[in-house]
């Protein structure tokens, strides 16, 4: 008991500590509060400068994604250990426990996700244009979802494209018709680099619906009774070990490089 209440304040000041942190660079992202007087920034709203518009889904997105990259950490390493026949009740626990966790919080953290491209729809359209590779639109057309490709800043394109006709509308605009920004209505200085963050977000966006997948997987073993005796899902466990805290890092990229204003 003692020892669960220690580890509970120090996952709640870390929380705290991120609370303060992500405020601050969301602010960065989306600013509000403030004047500029003689050349400097001055708060003039603390509440608006803390609350502003991009703050609550960062914070829910990245203290998910926190709650995900610690599942897959503890999930592979009782994995590890069940593989070496070191199949111990506390064991065995940790790999259930991690497998729960996963199978509720990744889902919830897609929906997240979906809410924070909203939200930067709405207030850094350049760097959602970049994330999507979208260079301009055709009236009529809708926005295609560009699964992969290869964003090229000189030429003004995205090459290579492998798309889905208008599921970019339905998924930024919930329209088949619906229309966002385009690169191409952006001063060149004022673009964000679309090779960069059109690969980093897929990257994130890749790993998290692997997480789902070995999650969905964990819950069918466990109906079969096999959860701790499939040795491929064991070895896919294991090999998701570092996958939170790349979708993190991945995530971050595409937070910082594909910044606006």
């Amino acid at each position: 008991g003692a020892a669960f209440l220690r580890h509970l304040h120090g996952a709640l000041g870390t929380l705290i500590s991120a609370t303060w942190i992500l405020a601050s660079n969301s602010w960065m992202q989306t600013p509000q509060g403030f004047e500029i007087l003689g050349g400097r920034v001055v708060p003039v709203n603390w509440l608006e400068v803390i609350f502003n518009p991009s703050f609550p889904y960062r914070l829910v997105h990245m203290t998910l994604a926190a709650y995900l990259a610690t599942a897959l950490f503890v999930g592979a390493s009782a994995a590890w250990h069940i593989l070496r026949r070191r199949n111990t009740p506390a064991i065995r626990r940790s790999l259930s426990m991690a497998m729960w966790m996963l199978l509720i919080v990744a889902p919830l953290q897609i929906f997240a996700g979906d809410q924070h491209g909203l939200n930067t729809l709405e207030h850094q359209p350049a760097k959602l244009a970049a994330i999507e590779g979208h260079w301009e639109n055709h009236p009529g057309e809708g926005v295609p979802l560009i699964l992969f490709g290869w964003p090229d800043m000189a030429a003004e394109t995205t090459r290579y494209a492998i798309e889905i006709p208008r599921m970019g509308s339905l998924l930024l605009t919930h329209s088949w018709d619906g229309t966002i920004p385009a690169l191409k209505d952006f001063a060149p200085g004022d673009r964000p680099n679309s090779t960069v963050v059109f690969w980093s977000f897929r990257i994130m966006v890749g790993l998290g619906f692997l997480m789902l997948g070995l999650a969905v997987w964990s819950a069918w073993l466990r109906r079969q009774g096999d959860l701790y005796r499939n040795r491929l899902f064991l070895r896919a466990a294991v090999a998701m070990g570092p996958a939170g805290i790349l979708a993190i890092l991945a995530g971050w990229f595409t937070t910082e490089i594909g910044r606006q204003p």
